[in-house]
């Protein structure tokens, strides 16, 4: 029947196929000429007269994400006017969902930052001198650390203390903690997580781990190497810093003072601290994800609640020595590198420029991680 309204305006089609979505409409061609030609075909829509034919495929290119980029790139190039401003519109989209699991991530804009902190900060400490670093690829970073909830969904597992069943149930008795950052995790196991996402997700794993020990259903030592690409990762530990900057340079992504009520930390009044006089609460535990106001980009808990394993094996000295442009730590180490403080310390050590270190094969209750993502 088609066949015989070849002929018809691209609206008419629209009509006859009623509810059918574009996706429906153009299921058959991508079965016969492959994924590439499907988004070409959804790129040349860009620029049909018809509106909601114009919608629908930047929406369908929308959820295909990284998949349509090289064809959307060839579209900001050249060609028509409509076809070039929808095609930018969709390559800047500053969010993105993991597909199987709806986890958030925001696009990172490159930039330059003083990472560190100056000689006066409170709270300071000698592994933190203050140096210009640039990142010069844009990343997307994780909008909350990882959920109980989503690591037990990929990885089958419920690690964390402050659970129902974990070593912390009686602190969190009658509450749902699925929305708890998860904690009790080793740095391999978080390093499985992104490869166990990629999967998922039809990315190739950013990582190859060998020689794997476990330990229950943790990961306790593993040869790992960087295969590259889009799949999930760590941040660097400069990555981290300049995600939770978001342009400031204060100690905290919100100002110079905290007491506990910015960020779940212990809130303790400490002389020379930042909480002045007044003593903020002390949960003495892991809360909810965004229970605290985001940062400047969209981030949320980059100070407090879990502190978070980043890729870099940790150096004290390690800044005088590291390169200017997009610093992934020492090539080698004994402990790998945590940031962002948690519930169990004070606000000095949950500034931004605040360095930790754990050996990646240990798992505590205030460890916990968020995914990054090469775009």
């Amino acid at each position: 029947m088609l066949n015989g309204m070849q002929n018809f305006p691209i609206q008419g089609y629209a009509i006859f196929l009623g509810a059918l979505t574009l996706s429906a409409f153009l299921g058959g061609h991508a079965e016969l000429d492959g994924e590439v030609a499907r988004v070409e075909r959804l790129v040349r829509l860009l620029g049909d007269d018809d509106f909601t034919v114009r919608d629908a495929a930047s929406k369908e290119l929308e959820a295909l994400g990284d998949k349509a980029i090289p064809q959307l790139r060839k579209a900001v190039e050249g060609g028509d006017a409509e076809v070039r401003w929808r095609a930018q519109l969709i390559l800047a989209a500053p969010k993105r969902k993991s597909p199987s699991l709806g986890l958030q991530l925001v696009l990172i804009k490159a930039g330059e930052f003083k990472m560190g902190s100056p000689a006066n900060e409170s709270g300071r400490r000698d592994d933190e001198p203050q140096h210009p670093r640039s990142i010069t690829r844009p990343f997307y970073l994780g909008v909350y650390e990882v959920s109980q909830e989503e690591y037990e969904r990929i990885m089958k597992a419920a690690p964390s203390s402050f659970s129902a069943k974990g070593m912390g149930a009686a602190i969190v008795a009658g509450r749902d903690t699925s929305l708890f950052p998860v904690d009790s995790v080793t740095w391999f196991d978080a390093l499985e997580f992104c490869n166990r996402l990629s999967k998922l997700d039809s990315f190739e794993p950013y990582y190859i781990l060998d020689k794997v020990e476990r330990q229950g259903d943790s990961i306790i030592a593993a040869n790992v190497v960087i295969a590259g690409g889009y799949g999930y990762r760590l941040p660097t530990e400069a990555e981290w810093e300049y995600a939770c900057r978001a342009g400031t340079q204060t100690p905290f992504h919100f100002g110079g003072n905290s007491n506990g009520t910015l960020a779940n930390l212990k809130g303790v009044t400490i002389a020379g601290g930042y909480g002045g006089d007044i003593k903020g609460p002390n949960l003495g535990r892991t809360t909810q994800a965004g229970s605290y106001a985001a940062n400047a980009w969209g981030l949320f808990d980059m100070h407090g609640n879990v502190g978070e394993w980043c890729w870099d094996f940790y150096d004290k000295g390690y800044y005088a020595a590291s390169p200017r442009n997009n610093p992934q730590g020492p090539d080698s180490g004994d402990h790998r590198t945590i940031r962002g403080g948690s519930w169990l310390v004070t606000d000095g050590s949950c500034r931004s420029a605040s360095r930790f270190m754990q050996t990646p094969g240990e798992a505590k209750d205030f460890v916990g991680f968020r995914v990054a993502r090469n775009p």
